[in-house]
């Protein structure tokens, strides 16, 4: 089985809608690890409106830090080549780039790449112009689960744009399982077949219908497209990410 790298993933407890507490993400780790996840770079949200003030956001951060270690702490003991990285899946907000430079909000690791997720019916002028004013301060945006997004969904090309500025396209590994006729799917297999997708995560938030598995989108993504683009997507480019 072929190692993956997950950079969407929402296993830390008692944080955010994923994970709920310590069993359950253990849980999540376990299963991960023997789905052949090697890597993982949490993710939890980071949603501007949730907060009353700066105090309230530092206690979020100190919540999912403490929380952080002790996952690092059970990796480090039962799956001793497992790397776990953090970071955060930001909602767009108006201030998003002064929350990124203030360390509201965490980039992937210790790169320069964001996860950004906006909400389904964002405009195209809304998310071009938030990606063009990330990229302008020098960030990398990796856009979240890009089947959700209605703007998406009617202009394709609007993918090819987005690429040609500069962005990073991530799709869910379960979109990919579960999606097979429709709008989604239409969208997906657009984007693969132009090679527009960059990244597939689990953005796993459970140990069951929301579970960090990758190797059944992968079986189905090497089949179709290539081994070596589902390597770069399922690995290669998530590894460039988290060591530039």
């Amino acid at each position: 089985m072929p190692c993956f790298i997950d950079l969407h993933n929402h296993s830390i407890f008692g944080v955010d809608d994923g994970a709920y507490n310590l069993d359950m993400s253990k849980k999540m780790l376990d299963i991960a690890y023997n789905d052949g996840i090697k890597t993982i770079c949490f993710t939890p949200h980071f949603k501007a409106h949730h907060f009353s003030d700066d105090s309230t956001i530092v206690a979020y951060n100190d919540r999912i830090s403490k929380n952080y270690l002790t996952l690092v702490d059970y990796a480090k003991t039962k799956y001793p080549d497992m790397t776990l990285f953090l970071g955060n899946e930001v909602m767009f907000h108006s201030d998003l780039c002064d929350s990124l430079s203030t360390n509201k909000c965490k980039f992937l690791g210790r790169s320069k790449y964001v996860l950004i997720e906006f909400k389904p019916e964002t405009s195209e002028f809304e998310i071009k112009n938030t990606i063009s004013r990330v990229l302008r301060k020098g960030y990398n945006p990796i856009i979240a689960h890009i089947e959700r997004y209605v703007a998406f969904q009617k202009n394709k090309q609007l993918l090819v744009d987005l690429k040609n500025m500069g962005a990073f396209l991530q799709i869910n590994s379960l979109s990919v399982t579960k999606f097979k006729f429709g709008r989604v799917a239409r969208l997906i297999k657009y984007a693969l077949k132009k090679s527009l997708v960059d990244i597939i995560c689990t953005d796993a938030h459970n140990d069951s219908d929301l579970s960090p598995i990758l190797s059944k989108a992968y079986k189905i993504i090497s089949s179709k497209y290539g081994v070596d683009y589902a390597s770069n997507i399922f690995y290669n480019n998530q590894f460039k990410i988290l060591n530039t």
